[in-house]
């Protein structure tokens, strides 16, 4: 029997996930550059919650 540990399970979600989005928008009837802007909008979401999480971590306390 297969044993999954969480990391691979939520590997799997992520990649289902992003499967059924960019599935979603490829059939959208709307302009060409829109649906590129709107495709990557999630990525460039992640990015910068990635930074702002790593600048927030490594402030030294105040005090």
């Amino acid at each position: 029997m297969l044993n999954f540990k969480p990391k691979q399970l939520n590997w799997a979600m992520f990649f289902l996930l992003g499967l059924g989005y960019f599935s979603v928008i490829s059939h959208l009837e709307i302009n060409y550059f829109f649906k590129n802007l709107i495709a990557i909008a999630p990525i460039q979401m992640a990015a910068i919650i990635y930074v702002t999480y790593q600048r927030w971590k490594c402030q030294p306390p105040v005090g």
